[in-house]
């Protein structure tokens, strides 16, 4: 697999800990993302559940990163993709 190998172990390890924090916190309490989350965990396997979280965390660093932005935990609230699949899961 192409890439950094230390990088995608911290990925991981920072998506386990998004996960348990996810379950731990109140739901009225809960970001966007816990909440999205929480609603991957009752659909599918932990392991897919993990690397789904990591991979969001990458693109969601990469997206800071690339257009040197600060980190807004509402942000996807803005995106038309989320009110959308709020509306299916909510159903």
């Amino acid at each position: 697999m192409p890439g950094d190998a230390y990088l995608r172990t911290l990925l991981i390890q920072g998506a386990r800990s998004s996960l348990q924090r996810a379950k731990a916190v109140a739901t009225e309490k809960a970001t966007p993302e816990q909440l999205w989350i929480r609603t991957l965990d009752g659909r599918m396997p932990f392991g897919k559940v993990i690397v789904a979280i990591a991979n969001k965390h990458a693109r969601q660093i990469w997206a800071i990163l690339a257009y040197d932005i600060d980190y807004d935990a509402h942000a996807c609230l803005n995106d038309p993709m989320h009110r959308q699949t709020h509306e299916v899961y909510a159903a």
